[in-house]
């Protein structure tokens, strides 16, 4: 086959795979890259190419994983996913799909090994059977089983919550942050936020960011007020869609500075996480539109 044709037909799906296992836009197009570069030489002796090019993915994600654990564990702060951004041109429910995958489930992926990983993604994400990932893996479909169970089992407290945000819920609570940088008055957010609420920031040692999470409402809130009177929020704020769903990206200068986003409790009434990216190699993707 071809090799443009090859990546055409293939790059988006083997990329949907990379994504998730590795949570960086950067590196899963570099591996699906070099993935499909591999096989062109091939194509003519493999019988089901998707197949083969999803195992040779998914392999070279895990050994990346493992060997890129050690600068993630020395990692100036707390290492979040880098996100996908798209501006909002239509109604939100137009916007999430079944192919999005929320921000909440990247952050999640991160306390799973690379083996782990790869079947969980396979399995929750791409619909792929035990059979399949043990072939993929190279391993018994008896321990791709076991490796299934042991990763749900790690992740069982916050999956519900990291795979579904109601849309009109999410929009309204955008908004009241939104208000809230407006005009300075956090009281309306702060209330919606859980008392075990979860702010996690990530600059990557390159901007000013909090190193270690900020636990509870109590503490959440006088982080905001206190990074709002110094002027953290000053620019543009604009609801954007974020993995597929609704989040703020603030532009400085013409330039992204910070994405938020919110993950929301089991009633989804509540703020049960915020994450906050302002690591600006993982923000040089945006493409800011021209007004």
């Amino acid at each position: 086959m071809e090799f443009k044709k090859m990546y055409k037909e293939y790059q988006p799906y083997l990329f949907s795979i990379a994504y998730r296992m590795l949570g960086s836009v950067t590196d899963a197009e570099d591996i699906v890259h070099d993935s499909l570069l591999q096989m062109n030489q091939k194509t003519a002796h493999i019988k089901d190419l998707k197949s083969y090019l999803a195992k040779t993915t998914t392999n070279h994600c895990i050994n990346f994983l493992k060997s890129a654990r050690t600068q993630r564990e020395t990692y100036t702060g707390t290492w979040l996913p880098e996100p996908q951004v798209h501006f909002i041109k239509q109604p939100l429910d137009k916007v999430i799909t079944d192919e999005a995958i929320s921000y909440a489930f990247l952050v999640l992926m991160e306390q799973l090994t690379p083996t782990e990983r790869a079947v969980f993604v396979l399995k929750e994400a791409m619909a792929y059977h035990y059979v399949e990932i043990a072939n993929i893996i190279n391993k018994t479909e008896v321990n791709t089983r076991k490796i299934y169970s042991r990763a749900k089992k790690k992740l069982q407290n916050d999956l519900f919550s990291a795979h579904t945000n109601h849309a009109d819920r999410a929009e309204n609570l955008t908004k009241s942050f939104l208000d809230a940088t407006t005009t300075g008055d956090f009281d309306e957010f702060i209330h919606v936020l859980t008392e075990d609420v979860v702010l996690v920031t990530d600059g990557g040692g390159k901007v000013l960011a909090a190193i270690y999470p900020i636990l509870n409402k109590r503490r959440v809130s006088a982080f905001l007020k206190g990074i709002f009177s110094k002027g953290s929020f000053s620019g543009k704020l604009y609801a954007v869609i974020v993995n597929g769903q609704q989040g703020i990206l603030q532009v400085k200068d013409g330039r992204p500075v910070k994405i938020i986003t919110f993950a929301l409790d089991r009633s989804q009434k509540n703020i049960s996480r915020i994450y906050i990216v302002s690591n600006p190699d993982k923000l040089n993707r945006i493409s800011i539109p021209r007004h």
